[in-house]
């Protein structure tokens, strides 16, 4: 999916306030995670695709994590037999 979008205007220096075309309402981005070079007026291309090797080590990552607070919460509440 690719959304095309306007720098409406860039606030503190800090944040700048997004159009998206053929969305209503504004949002909000950091500028650190645009370019440099981004002004009022600036017109940028978002690309948002669907990455399913991130995801699968991510679905691996809160496993293990899962995994690891269970053994913890056995370990804390022994069950008694």
């Amino acid at each position: 999916m690719k959304l095309r979008v306007v720098i409406d205007r860039i606030e503190d220096g800090r944040l700048a306030v997004l159009e998206i075309e053929g969305i209503s309402g504004d949002f909000i981005w950091p500028v650190e995670f645009l370019p440099e070079d981004v002004h009022d007026g600036s017109i940028l291309d978002f690309t948002i695709e669907d990455n399913p090797e991130a995801e699968s080590r991510q679905r691996k990552k809160m496993q293990e994590l899962q995994d690891e607070l269970l053994r913890r919460s056995q370990i804390m509440n022994p069950i008694e037999e």
